[in-house]
């Protein structure tokens, strides 16, 4: 397997990065002060992706982010002791940030978002990927496995969407039943703003923080997070609203990825927060799907994981991808 870290950050950023791990993980790291590379990379439909290349280590791991609609700049902040020995390497989806603002359903089908993924592999030469996906990045990986099974090498699924549309739609619905009536209704009057205004930053981070709530089991994990679920510039948020949510999720359909993965032959690693809203059903189905996956449970734990409980996120991916599964990782088994 061919790595950036030394084949070509060199090149594009002017220094070299470690080739060997490090014998300690550099938890005092702050994400800013490791190396870091920014750059475009061009689709075979002309769209360009913005791309971040952080960290050192002798492997490299994709990051796939949530939404779809949200940018790297949600998560990437966060996983800073991920970066301190490994090479991570992120990118805003197409319609997202600041890549190309895609905005009909054609070019926002989630097909695109394969072919990016593809995309990214072929222009840093990586023989086969190391992949995250957390939340909806996990469906981006789902469908990527479908199509290019070889390409993958080791698989990694943090608070996933499940497998099934009807699971996500059950998560859904049950939490919204639990909010009361007053955050419904701040909800819908900061969504009508959005809508209204697209644009507007203050509105955006202002419906996300009631929506996100119910997403944490640790109420201030939230503000602990360096992330920015409304990063982008007004363009790109307008964009969110009027096109990405409009039609990526829309072109899956009714999905049930089971069968399609049911001969899928890379390790993966599931991790999943037991209070997650996303139904945790659905990861241990992830795991009793996939010939050759484990699942760690994250008891009391929400959606963002490596918020709420960094400590062993961060040590169960180190494991995994050391080649071991992490002790707590076991099968996981369908409901009857």
């Amino acid at each position: 397997m061919r790595y950036l870290p030394c084949i070509l950050l060199t090149a594009y950023a002017g220094f070299t990065l470690a080739c060997t791990p490090s014998a300690t993980r550099a938890a005092a790291a702050a994400p800013d002060s490791l190396p870091r590379w920014e750059g475009l990379v061009t689709t075979a439909d002309s769209v360009q992706l913005f791309t971040r290349i952080v960290g050192t280590g002798p492997d490299t791991v994709v990051v796939l982010h949530g939404g779809p609609g949200f940018t790297l700049d949600y998560i990437a902040p966060d996983l800073g002791p991920l970066a301190a020995h490994h090479v991570l390497l992120f990118y805003d989806q197409r319609g997202a940030g600041r890549s190309t603002l895609v905005a009909d359903s054609a070019g926002l089908d989630a097909a695109r978002f394969v072919d990016d993924l593809e995309a990214i592999r072929t222009h840093f030469h990586l023989d086969r990927l190391n992949l995250l996906g957390h939340s909806w990045g996990a469906g981006l990986a789902a469908l990527y496995a479908i199509r290019f099974p070889a390409a993958i090498h080791q698989l990694i699924i943090v608070d996933g969407i499940p497998l099934r549309r009807s699971e996500l739609i059950a998560g859904i619905t049950a939490m919204n039943q639990s909010r009361d009536t007053a955050e419904r209704n701040a909800l819908q009057r900061w969504m009508d703003i959005r809508r209204a205004h697209p644009e507007d930053a203050a509105a955006c981070l202002a419906y996300y923080r009631l929506w996100f709530r119910p997403f944490f089991n640790d109420p201030t994990a939230l503000a602990r997070s360096r992330g920015d679920f409304c990063a982008g510039t007004p363009a790109s948020r307008r964009n969110k609203i009027q096109g990405v949510d409009r039609f990526t999720m829309a072109s899956i359909g009714d999905w049930d990825w089971r069968a399609g993965l049911a001969t899928f032959p890379a390790r993966t690693l599931i991790i999943h927060g037991t209070v997650d809203p996303l139904p945790f059903a659905g990861a241990e189905e992830w795991a009793a799907t996939l010939p050759n996956a484990r699942l760690v449970a994250l008891p009391g734990v929400g959606h963002f994981p490596y918020l709420e409980a960094p400590a062993a996120v961060f040590s169960a991916i180190d494991t995994f991808l050391a080649g071991n599964w992490p002790p707590d990782a076991r099968r996981g088994h369908l409901a009857p």
